[in-house]
């Protein structure tokens, strides 16, 4: 086998690895997720060269990516919470389907486990929807076909969280969005993104204790 056809052949591996993680929450939205995390933890593991452009961090210092995420989580949740999520219930006719979440009202011990589930849960979906599938297919694929990899990762991270329902998926989708344009604009860096993520769960998830 020529040079040349083992590097197609290795291309084509690490293409089909970096796109992997996004079909099973296709397939299965929500418990989907699991079998992402496996996908993608398999791929860092075998593809050496995955790992540098899937997890670059800092953007202009640690500090920096964090008061910059932190400060477009709050405004993310702000913006969805007073102007997106308003428009997406009244365009579906109905509201997020919030079952299951209603105990964290009122409850320290069901609040502190569900915002620990929903900060680590924010370190994870970004190494996978922003670290692994963009950064790393940037890579793969050039850094001209970032934003179609950003415009697809948002749309399917969107879908894993069908079990919010139809406006609970498009709300989840635009923040997937915004996310995904914070890690074009910070250099395809990690931190400010799983900053924003976790402030915006930490906002949302303390919203549902004190309601």
């Amino acid at each position: 086998m020529s040079s040349t056809t083992t590097k197609a052949a290795g291309k084509l591996l690490a293409a089909i690895a970096c796109l992997m993680p996004l079909l099973p929450v296709l397939l299965w939205p929500g418990l989907g997720i699991l079998a992402s995390i496996a996908l993608a933890a398999i791929g860092l593991a075998f593809f050496k060269a995955s790992r540098k452009p899937a997890l670059a961090m800092e953007w202009k210092g640690r500090a920096g990516s964090i008061v910059l995420g932190a400060l477009v989580g709050a405004g993310m949740a702000w913006g969805i919470a007073n102007l997106v999520r308003p428009l997406v219930e009244q365009w579906f006719g109905k509201g997020l389907n919030m079952s299951g979440l209603e105990q964290v009202a009122g409850n320290p011990l069901v609040f502190v486990i569900t915002l620990a589930i929903a900060l680590g849960s924010a370190i994870i979906e970004e190494v996978i929807f922003r670290g692994y599938v963009i950064g790393w297919g940037a890579q793969i694929f050039g850094k001209g076909f970032a934003p179609f990899l950003m415009l697809l990762s948002s749309a399917v991270f969107g879908w894993a969280h069908m079990d919010y329902g139809a406006s609970g998926a498009v709300v989840t989708g635009f923040a997937g969005f915004v996310l995904g344009t914070l890690y074009l604009l910070c250099g395809r860096r990690l931190l400010p993104c799983i900053a924003a993520h976790m402030t915006f769960n930490l906002i949302g998830t303390t919203a549902l204790y004190l309601s």
